[in-house]
């Protein structure tokens, strides 16, 4: 752990990673929440994956807005606002459950509760990837994503128990009161650079900064797609885990099977980082994300024992937290280097609407044709992503530069340290 604290000393990086993390418990917390609350109130799955669907489709509209909107004034100015806003909606929709409004209205509500939801994630990611570099670089990364896995492990049982307590509505505006928390640690912290609003280059205008837009970027274009099909199976695996559990008739069992997830993805991101592997970004992310779609096979099979299940979550989330690990680095890498919040926001964007599109496909789904038929249904979606993994030629050029890592070896001759560097596959090993 002595790299990750090191990494600590930075000015500014306490509190983007306390911020961060305290915000990752809304995207933990929300759609089980409002599943939640909405089957308490007696809602059909089809209007709930209406609902989440409508939620995560106004956090994807708004993601690259409020992205650039980050790169251009700074990150305090826009988290703040937009996360007072965001916790206001999800105290409008708590009440609307309760009162009984119609679909129309909650999804109404849900939309606009997403569009202000804050940046958070795609602001830390580009401050880290402006702080660091190198191995520095992928373990501030791999600190990012232990944020999102420890607000998924504990977010889900957090909801389970105040639904079990006092009722699901109220784990709606505690999902809320997340970012607001969050957005208050982010903006305590020094002012440095890399949160701070960018420079203007002369003769442009104040929102381009002299750039075009980052998806100008044909890499970032291709990993928009990637994680779009990816996103779908995570979408889907929530509606999934619901109504598997409600069908063995422990609807609590949900939070669990995404809290399982989360841990074996929050450990195997840390252990994934302590070695140097085998070949680019790109090449290790397709491999990892080929397995993926077995998973989901896996997961269909499962179905039908919730032990064996929870078996299966555990190696589902053994392979996310690796493939995150390369995903999010590669972005970084394909992104313009003055849009890095913009670039970081339109994945986010991508990650929402994958997610949007399988929770309202999954809602149908499993009114249909069951939950097993949601788990082949995801793996359709992760095979889109291994596809343009495969093909995509932006990514394979944007990459190459990825495996010139800086490892420090041991000359075997002198026992002397020295850096290593090498362009193209990098060797495996164990970093010192």
């Amino acid at each position: 752990m002595r790299p990750y604290l090191e990494l600590l000393r930075r000015p500014g990086a306490v509190s983007i990673t306390v911020g961060h993390g305290l915000g990752r418990f809304t995207p933990g917390m929300i759609l089980l929440a409002l599943i939640l609350a909405l089957r308490e109130g007696g809602y059909p799955y089809a209007a709930v994956g209406l609902m989440t669907g409508a939620h995560q489709l106004g956090v994807a509209i708004s993601s690259p807005v409020h992205g650039r909107l980050a790169d251009v004034l700074g990150h305090r100015r826009v988290l703040m606002p937009t996360a007072v806003v965001y916790f206001i909606g999800t105290v409008t929709l708590a009440l609307g459950v309760q009162r009984g409004w119609g679909t129309v209205a909650l999804v109404l509500t849900a939309l606009g509760t997403g569009l202000s939801s804050p940046p958070m994630t795609a602001c830390a990611r580009a401050a880290f990837g402006t702080l660091y570099t190198g191995r520095e670089r992928e373990r501030a990364f791999i600190l990012t994503a232990s944020n999102i896995e420890i607000g998924f492990l504990l977010g889900p049982l957090l909801t389970v128990a105040i639904a079990g307590a006092v009722g699901a509505r109220f784990a709606v505006p505690v999902a809320g009161s997340g970012v607001l928390l969050g957005a208050l640690a982010y903006a305590t912290g020094p002012r440095v650079a890399a949160t701070s609003a960018r420079e203007v280059l002369a003769g442009a205008s104040r929102w381009s900064g002299g750039d075009v837009s980052a998806l100008g970027s044909r890499g970032l274009r291709a990993m928009i797609i990637v994680y779009m099909g990816i996103a779908s199976s995570f979408g889907l695996f929530d509606i999934f885990a619901a109504s598997i559990s409600e069908s063995a008739g422990r609807s609590g069992y949900a939070g669990t099977l995404i809290s399982l997830i989360a841990g074996a993805s929050l450990l195997s991101g840390f252990l994934y980082g302590a070695r140097v592997w085998q070949g680019t970004l790109r090449v290790r992310m397709l491999r990892i994300t080929t397995l993926l779609v077995g998973v989901q096979f896996l997961l269909a099979g499962a179905s039908g024992d919730l032990l064996l299940l929870a078996g299966v979550v555990l190696i589902a989330g053994s392979v996310v937290g690796p493939m995150n690990v390369c995903g999010f680095q590669l972005v970084d890498d394909v992104s313009p280097p003055r849009a890095h919040a913009e670039a970081q926001s339109w994945t986010q964007a991508a990650i929402y609407l994958g997610s949007a599109i399988g929770g309202a496909v999954g809602g149908v789904v499993v009114d249909v044709a069951g939950p097993r038929a949601v788990a082949f249904t995801a793996a359709l979606g992760v095979l889109l992503a291994v596809v343009m993994l495969a093909r995509s030629r932006a990514l394979r050029a944007g990459s190459m530069h990825s495996a010139a890592v800086a490892v420090v070896v041991r000359d075997p001759a002198s026992g002397a340290t020295r850096p290593w560097r090498r362009r193209g596959r990098a060797r495996s090993g164990r970093a010192v």
